[in-house]
């Protein structure tokens, strides 16, 4: 298993909030996480801090760095991406194991995935545990997996520039197209802020390529997807749920 947190203009955070989530964790050790910069002054900055991690130069922009994450790893290993600000897990059973050690997490997904032959697991993108409630603990069937924590086998997909801002849509979509399913662990979900300070885009920039992003999935995966406008005017996707979990291949 390796770890993989692509990180930008968040110095102080990943040391308190990702990599204090990571540090004590079985499972995997400290060579086993690389973080991912944007460029050489990226680098410096964080090599300051973290010179005892590995860092290494991608590039700027979150299609770009998940596809430059794609190609840096052997195809078939087994990654788990989060993002660098990620406080802990919120878990809709307090008495699980995995708010205390999320590496159980990691290696259960794997069993899951080495069960049903899937490549890509996920965790709920929504915190309220009522709406947890209304859902299986697993899922197989095609579900919005977010990228702030998800792990997958890597098959090397090179994702489109166009989907910047909502490339976990398409990672969710490829996966399941692919392999037949995907695995989401819905009473689980990422302690984190959506769109905090920092980060790979500037708020503005965020805006322009969520529109760009939301035309381009819903016209390029038109049996997967359907394009709507939030209350605020904002462009999202939904998902069509209805595409059910296939029998893992042979």
């Amino acid at each position: 298993m390796k770890i993989a947190i692509p990180s930008y203009k968040r110095y102080a955070e990943l040391g308190q909030k990702t990599l204090t989530f990571l540090s004590g964790m079985k499972g995997f050790c400290q060579d086993d996480i690389t973080i991912f910069v944007a460029d050489e002054i990226e680098f410096n900055h964080y090599y300051e801090r973290y010179a005892e991690f590995n860092i290494v130069i991608g590039e700027k922009g979150i299609v770009n760095i998940r596809n430059f994450i794609n190609q840096y790893y052997d195809k078939d290993e087994y990654i788990v991406c989060l993002d660098d600000d990620i406080e802990g897990i919120i878990a809709l059973d307090v008495d699980k194991h995995y708010p205390w050690t999320c590496s159980s997490l990691f290696i259960d997904a794997k069993r899951e995935m080495d069960k049903t032959d899937l490549t890509l697991w996920g965790v709920n993108a929504v915190s309220n545990t009522f709406f947890m409630k209304g859902q299986d603990e697993i899922s197989h069937n095609l579900k919005f997996c977010i990228g702030v924590m998800h792990g997958f086998i890597n098959k090397k997909y090179v994702l489109p520039i166009e989907c910047a801002q909502k490339e976990d849509y398409v990672t969710s979509i490829m996966h399941y197209r692919d392999w037949g399913g995907v695995i989401r662990f819905n009473h689980i979900s990422p302690k984190t802020k959506y769109y905090a300070k920092g980060g790979l885009e500037s708020k503005k920039e965020r805006s322009t390529q969520n529109e760009i992003a939301a035309h381009y999935i819903a016209e390029t995966y038109p049996e997967y997807c359907k394009m709507f406008r939030r209350k605020d005017g904002t462009a999202e996707i939904r998902l069509n749920n209805s595409h059910r979990f296939k029998l893992a291949r042979t």
